[in-house]
């Protein structure tokens, strides 16, 4: 899981705008919208100091780190999860599982628009990649512990 987190973490890295990147991006014409052309909105400020990812950087890490990242991630954390529970109502547990699962995506969402209203993409790859990093020390931290679950069995007599 280290693993994913790591190319998580690169494509964030790879995906903020350094200085070195092209350029500042482009206003959208007037009278256009994003469906008819490329652009930020007249009222993104920030874009006229945000340089522009390449589109071969975003392509290239999109699906590299994307693609070898989720598997290192997504299947383990279920099947670990499972091991930790052990033979208890997994059901239930699972359940709350896939909940966190599914609304850490609302949540990081409606945070991540807000932030990027305000400021640009440049806060929210910062935000997400302290994401990550807390994340990682959080396994680092109880590594030991992310063990399968053993029961002591009672002798009877």
């Amino acid at each position: 899981m280290l693993i994913g987190l790591g190319f998580f973490l690169l494509y964030q890295v790879f995906m903020y705008p350094w200085g070195f990147y092209s350029g500042p991006l482009d206003y959208l014409p007037d009278g256009k919208d994003t469906d008819v052309a490329g652009g930020c909105y007249q009222s993104y400020k920030w874009c006229q100091w945000t340089t522009r990812v390449p589109l071969p950087v975003y392509l290239i890490c999109f699906i590299v780190f994307f693609g070898i990242a989720f598997p290192f991630v997504e299947s383990p954390s279920a099947a670990l999860y499972s091991e930790i529970l052990g033979p208890r109502k997994q059901g239930n547990m699972q359940g709350l599982f896939s909940l966190g699962g599914s609304l850490a995506p609302v949540i990081g969402s409606l945070s991540s628009t807000a932030l990027f209203q305000a400021s640009g993409f440049r806060y929210v790859m910062v935000y997400q990649a302290v994401v990550l990093v807390i994340g990682a020390l959080l396994i680092g931290v109880f590594y030991k512990r992310l063990v399968p679950l053993k029961l002591k069995s009672i002798k009877k007599i």
